[in-house]
């Protein structure tokens, strides 16, 4: 799992493209997720097998925004779970490592 990977967030606003670094410690997973715009913000999460769940805040002049992320790990690929991400809107992700 640990490495570099390329998310897309597909959601009705359309398709957000971010970079990851995904770092694996046993079950433990860290890392960052560059949103663009000088905006790289810490990833923390879980890996139990091939399910993974991992959560980033983004900060909001309304107050933070936490994120969260659940997929399948097959290979060099995820599938990421249908979710709620925020003001990004509803969707799902996926995922593959460069």
């Amino acid at each position: 799992m640990t490495g570099d990977w390329e998310i897309k967030l597909s959601t009705q606003t359309g398709i957000t493209t971010w970079q990851a670094r995904f770092e694996q410690d046993g079950d433990r997973l860290g890392g960052e997720i560059d949103l663009g715009d000088n905006e790289v913000l810490s990833l923390e999460g879980s890996i139990d097998g091939t399910m993974l769940t991992f959560v980033i805040v983004v900060p909001d002049l309304d107050g933070d925004q936490p994120i969260s992320f659940e997929g399948e790990l097959a290979g060099d690929r995820i599938t990421g779970a249908q979710g709620s991400f925020s003001w990004y809107g509803t969707g799902d992700w996926t995922a593959s490592r460069k």
